[in-house]
């Protein structure tokens, strides 16, 4: 929730036109005291409101050239993050829907706009900085006015299919590009910029999914060579330069005839029109963009700053302020207007990093990766290890392990997945396969993993892997094929492990309500195996043995089991411990009553953590149902609107029954959310909930038909 003068700020930079990637100098009306006169306040009632904006991630403060200005200013820009809020709350309106600059483009966009019309893949291809994105943001703009439907997504290197999907659908989940690609509307028209940044460990099923939906309509940004810009049955469309007399408009800080001198030199290419400066050597006619950008871009540049493009240039993604640069270096490359500026951070121009980087030679490279691991070594926090990580590969160094450990554990799964990958490309390591293959298993690719896995050696490690793999494709008969050669081959502690977490999946793997009688008996004859190897169980897998067979007894209402068993826990755990409080509120919960129901607030609003707090919201809603307080029905849609990434499996799985809980708090959208649901516990693993649930969509569907 914005406060009063939150919104306000937002608003009033809103209102504020402003192309960040081909702008050098920024409106007056963005800096800090332009706002204060703006919205009738002093400059320091602007610090508490920015602050907090920025620290949600709905405005970012940056120094910058203000137009008119003789130094440099701090200035707020929105990200869009902050325009998809203002639009929500409908504070927005037509503000951020103006029409796009263009210049010398409306062939182009009558063009785009015929092919468009109908459903199909359509490439635009064409140089960086030529225009692209936008002629592509035109054509939105025309067409929207239409009555169409735009999904934007603007690809980097830690692109995969399930964020561009959230990006396209609002829903992020692991499954098959051909799932994906079902989940596409006709009505609508999906855009994928910058497609050429998207690692090759993502490209192949971001593609499959691409060439799945011939009922949509796809828009792919790209530059060539690409593996989106060869999409076979895509009607492709390049882009080259404006024409002389539009192009002389672009840089509206040059004189008309210089403008149309310098555009016609440079073909009509719009970025490098715009990077051209009074002072510059005069290109001759038909100059190429590199040798323009090395010749006239980079000549300004002094020695520390190029060494500091150096740097930037093979950075894998955006970075923020003091990372690798200094201010000064940031400052001076800013002027240049060599810097674009993202949400997360800037990164050079792709024009200029593409031009300066293909300049150095493999030894410079891996001199400038060594130095950088170096640097980002020194820094804390898990996107410094995955820096660091990328540029210890790509300097030739071989991994430690350890870092690829924290690296796998800590960064997001579509970076640890694309970093893991180009390690096996350099080393040929069965350490790092295991960790690229639960990389996988995580991420609910078990045909990926299976491929990783079968270039380990035949043995424990493998079948680990490939018992995974079969648990999550469902496959029974080969999930007790692997764990029987497991079992037969592992010391009893680890076998005790598989036991103790096969039965806690089988636990986890049904939909909510009483415990089956069966399973129970399953879950108990499993867990009897354990019995004779107890001393070689860690306290941690004792208590979870434990805490399973207390959960079982309770269900049968076997109190004097329960109570003994609790006896057992607390003799391990200690009274208290957190895992013991949590299994003593899911038992007060049943039967469900004033004191389960008072119990249950008191322990949500003393719980931090969205995750934490959701399975305690479905323990009770499972105890309450059908007749579900409202208070906890409203609570449940509070959690379930947040956004947190799913890191773990239990977290997955969390995600996925909360799904499955708002389709049963609300009928009218049932269908669609159980549907979600279903694919949900299939990548989180539970395909028999899975199973079940599609069996209870197919009831719904049958009695809506009555």
């Amino acid at each position: 929730m914005l406060t009063g003068p939150e919104e306000r700020l937002l608003t009033a930079l809103a209102s504020v036109e402003v192309d960040r990637n081909l702008r050098r100098d920024f409106p007056p009306a963005l800096s800090l005291p332009a706002l204060a006169l703006r919205l009738g306040v002093v400059r320091s009632a602007l610090h508490v409101p920015a602050a907090s904006l920025e620290s949600k991630g709905l405005i970012q403060s940056i120094k910058s050239n203000v137009i008119g200005a003789t130094r440099r200013r701090t200035v707020l820009l929105l990200t869009q993050k902050g325009l998809e809020l203002l639009d929500e709350l409908s504070i927005l309106h037509d503000i951020h829907r103006r029409a796009p600059t263009a210049f010398g483009r409306s062939a182009d966009i009558e063009a785009l706009q015929g092919i468009l019309s109908e459903p199909g893949i359509v490439t635009l291809t064409g140089l960086p900085g030529i225009g692209k994105t936008t002629l592509a943001r035109a054509v939105k703009h025309s067409l929207e006015k239409e009555g169409k439907k735009f999904e934007w997504c603007t690809a980097n290197a830690a692109t995969d299919i399930n964020q561009i999907m959230k990006s396209w659908t609002k829903f992020s989940i692991e499954e098959s590009p051909k799932l994906s690609a079902s989940r596409l509307e006709e009505n609508s028209i999906y855009v994928l910029d910058e497609a050429q940044e998207i690692h090759k460990r993502h490209a192949e099923p971001i593609k499959s999914m691409i060439q799945n939906a011939p009922h949509a309509t796809m828009l792919v940004i790209t530059r060539t060579p690409s593996i989106f810009s060869t999409i076979p049955s895509a009607t492709r469309y390049p882009l080259e330069g404006v024409d002389i007399e539009a192009a002389s408009k672009i840089a509206p800080h040059l004189e008309q005839n210089r403008a149309t001198q310098i555009a016609t030199a440079l073909g009509g290419h719009p970025l490098a029109i715009e990077l051209w400066r009074e002072g510059d050597d005069l290109p001759t006619p038909e100059t190429p963009i590199a040798e323009f950008v090395t010749s006239t871009v980079l000549s300004r540049l002094s020695k520390s700053s190029v060494q500091g493009l150096d740097k930037l240039s093979l950075e894998p993604f955006p970075i923020q302020r003091n990372n690798s640069l200094s201010d000064q270096i940031v400052d001076i490359l800013d002027e240049a207007a060599i810097l674009k500026w993202g949400e997360s951070g800037f990164e050079a121009h792709h024009l200029i990093r593409n031009v300066h980087s293909a300049a150095m030679d493999e030894v410079t490279k891996a001199s400038i990766h060594a130095n950088l691991a170096a640097h980002w070594s020194a820094i804390q926090g898990h996107e410094a290890r995955a820096f660091e990580m990328h540029h210890r590969i790509a300097a030739g160094q071989s991994l430690d392990q350890d870092l690829a450990k924290s690296v796998s554990k800590e960064s997001e799964s579509a970076i640890a997945a694309s970093l893991l990958s180009d390690a096996l490309e350099r080393e040929n390591r069965d350490d790092l396969r295991i960790l690229s293959a639960n990389v996988a298993i995580s991420r609910g690719e078990a045909s990926a993993a299976r491929e990783i896995a079968s270039d380990i050696a035949e043995g424990l490690d493998r079948w680990k892997i490939e018992l995974e793999c079969a648990r999550m494709s469902g496959d029974d008969k080969e999930r007790s094929r692997i764990e029987g050669l497991l079992l037969d081959q592992l010391p009893d502690s680890e076998k005790a492990r598989v036991l103790v977490r096969g039965a806690i999946a089988m636990h986890d793997d049904r939909l909510p309500g009483p415990l089956d009688q069966d399973l129970g008996i399953r879950l108990t004859k499993r867990l009897n195996q354990t019995e004779g190897i107890s001393s070689e169980m860690s306290p941690s897998l004792l208590a979870s043995r434990l805490i399973l067979r207390y959960i079982i007894a309770s269900s049968s209402s076997d109190v004097i089991e329960a109570a003994s068993l609790r006896s057992s826990i607390v003799e391990i755990l200690g009274e208290g411990h957190p895992r013991l409080e949590e299994i003593d509120l899911k038992i007060t919960l049943r039967p469900w009553n004033n004191i389960a129901e008072s119990r249950l607030l008191e322990s949500i609003q003393c719980t931090a953590g969205r995750y934490a707090r959701l399975k305690k919201i479905h323990w009770g809603l499972d105890s309450s149902y059908p007749k579900m307080p409202k208070w906890l029905i409203e609570a449940h849609d509070a959690e379930f609107n947040l956004e947190e990434n799913a890191n773990t499996p239990e977290h997955r799985r969390i995600d996925a029954f909360a799904w499955y809980w708002s389709g049963a708090n609300h009928p009218d959208n049932r269908i669609r959310l159980w549907s979600e649901a279903t694919r949900r516990l299939r990548a989180a693993g539970c395909v028999r909930a899975a199973s079940e649930l599609l069996d209870e969509i197919h009831i719904e569907i049958r009695s809506r038909r009555r």
